[in-house]
């Protein structure tokens, strides 16, 4: 049981640099990987959520970055590749949000056009 979703609690979102206090994730995001995790019936883990610019200067993240504002999302799922997992995404919703395809997770955003990389 989450504390913003019933699958989501915040501190999963949190900055992982442990010296901010990161913003809350955007509602929007929350609900779409709600829909995501309905949709394959399994967890989806959060490896980064929000960020603050310190951090994400740190892990190399690009200079405006979703992950900013709380509306991005490095997600996994143990029962998927990342590849199928981000086809999953791509197939939900074609023509909107951020997915990007990384070797070891999926990156989700709920940017408001589309974006594929």
């Amino acid at each position: 049981m989450g504390d913003l979703s019933k699958n989501f609690s915040r501190v999963e979102f949190q900055c992982r640099c442990g010296k901010c206090k990161s913003i809350a994730p955007k509602q929007e995001l929350i609900e779409k990987l709600e829909e995501i995790r309905t949709f394959i019936g399994s967890p989806i883990h959060i490896l980064s959520g929000v960020r603050c610019a310190e951090h994400n200067n740190n892990v190399d993240g690009v200079k405006h970055s979703q992950h900013l504002l709380g509306t991005a999302a490095d997600i996994v799922c143990k029962e998927l590749t990342p590849t199928e997992l981000a086809n999953i995404i791509d197939d939900l919703w074609p023509n909107n949000f951020g997915l990007g395809r990384y070797k070891t997770f999926t990156h989700f955003d709920v940017r408001t056009s589309r974006a594929r990389w």
